[in-house]
């Protein structure tokens, strides 16, 4: 079963991170780029921002793209995922955006990943629910021991209980 981690959404905390891959959702009506994306961006001197400048990224929809962290980063590589428009989202696009994710990370072979929930860069979806629709999206077996979930420090208590009620349940004997 995957361990659950909550980071801030703060350059020191991103800075500190360890993951073997970042997972940036991202709009393609967002720019500049907010929340971690944009931290790691102004981190990385606007690296992100001229791949989409230069097209190289767009943010439909569904659209991925892995790029290799630089040494300024303690991740290895930056997965890139499209949100569409930002006028576009629900909580039906979050849904299949947390399958896809999933589906890329649980491919991928990796024990340790970050990611930004889809939505939370622009608050377009709270983060408790998109914490429920990502649990559903992701499944328990995808081999990923640790995933860091980066969010803004006073969401944390809130995703915490999520986990807790799991716990509880998992413990029942009822359950």
């Amino acid at each position: 079963m995957t361990a659950y981690d909550f980071i801030s959404a703060t350059l020191e905390s991103l800075d500190e991170l360890q993951a073997e891959v970042l997972v940036l959702p991202y709009f393609s009506d967002e720019r500049p780029l907010r929340g971690a994306a944009g931290l790691i961006d102004w981190r990385l001197c606007g690296a992100l921002s001229r791949k989409l400048l230069a097209g190289y990224l767009d943010g439909r929809f569904g659209d991925k793209a892995l790029v290799a962290a630089p040494a300024k980063l303690k991740v290895e590589a930056l997965l890139l995922v499209g949100l569409g428009k930002s006028a576009d989202f629900d909580v039906d696009k979050a849904a299949d955006a947390c399958r896809s994710i999933a589906e890329a990370l649980s491919h991928a072979d990796l024990s340790t990943a970050a990611l930004v929930l889809p939505g939370r860069s622009m608050d377009l979806i709270g983060a408790l629910e998109v914490m429920h629709i990502w649990l559903a999206a992701s499944p328990p077996d995808s081999g990923i021991e640790e995933i860091s979930v980066i969010e803004r420090a006073e969401e944390h208590r809130a995703l915490e209980s999520v986990f807790d009620g799991l716990r509880r349940q998992a413990e029942s004997p009822l359950g």
